[in-house]
């Protein structure tokens, strides 16, 4: 289970990601290549997540959203990260259970 503030998903999210803004790239230059190295930028990470939430915790995500609240979010692991952008990208009703939503998202590091 997953927390978005205070907003629980109804189990462990179906996929779970994070990337980092790592800021470097080699240049090709005459007889090799250069680094050019800005590093690590933390606020531009993101968290790609895909959750089951239930349709009244889903209308609070979507709120957050709308108003384009900071929020925290907490990990499976317990890891708790604060100041982050959610970003609703797609839903989908679950067949069996239409009081439930599969939620994909991304949260933005500030």
């Amino acid at each position: 289970m997953i927390f978005i503030n205070d907003i629980p998903s109804f189990r462990d999210p179906e996929s779970y990601k994070m990337t980092f803004d790592d800021r470097q790239q080699k240049i090709e230059i005459i007889d090799g290549v250069a680094v050019q190295d800005l590093g690590h930028v933390e606020a531009g990470d993101v968290f790609f997540i895909t959750a089951l939430f239930s349709e009244t915790n889903f209308n609070r995500l979507k709120s957050l959203w709308e108003t384009r609240e900071q929020v925290s979010f907490k990990d499976t692991a317990g890891v708790t990260w604060s100041g982050l952008r959610i970003f609703l990208k797609e839903i989908e009703r679950d067949k069996s259970f239409p009081n439930y939503i599969m939620v994909t998202f991304e949260l933005w590091r500030c």
